[in-house]
């Protein structure tokens, strides 16, 4: 009695644990690339429902020592793009992203800057 119990109970557990989803899967859904060229705030783009979008690239046409910078939800600047240090008499450029993922209603704006500048993206479905 006791045996069949603990079997029943064992198997209640797997079972309950085999339903637990909390993050769901990820499925490829499309190449993004955000851009513009406007000397002002501009919303690039809102990550749709039930979707989240993989930062993996951002740069601008800024030269000398201009940056342009990006930002989420309207917060202050988050990402920097541009000519970043100066080694010696040469400005150089970086770019990373580390991997940036944003969740289903957050907003990009691309915030007041008087050259070309983009962020690329990977969107990705939420499976439940």
């Amino acid at each position: 009695m006791i045996r069949n119990a603990i079997l029943c109970l064992s198997c209640l557990v797997c079972w309950s644990l085999m339903q637990l989803n909390a993050q769901g899967s990820l499925q490829f859904n499309q190449a993004i690339v955000l851009s513009t060229s406007s000397n002002s705030n501009v919303l690039l783009g809102t990550v749709p429902a039930n979707k989240v979008w993989k930062l993996v690239g951002y740069g601008t046409s800024a030269d000398n020592y201009f940056v342009c910078n990006f930002s989420l939800d309207g917060s202050n600047a988050w990402i920097r793009a541009g000519v970043v240090y100066k080694n010696g008499s040469n400005y150089e450029y970086k770019v990373e992203t580390a991997d940036l993922w944003l969740p289903a209603g957050t907003t990009v704006y691309a915030l007041t800057c008087s050259y070309y500048r983009w962020i690329n993206a990977i969107e990705f479905n939420i499976v439940p």
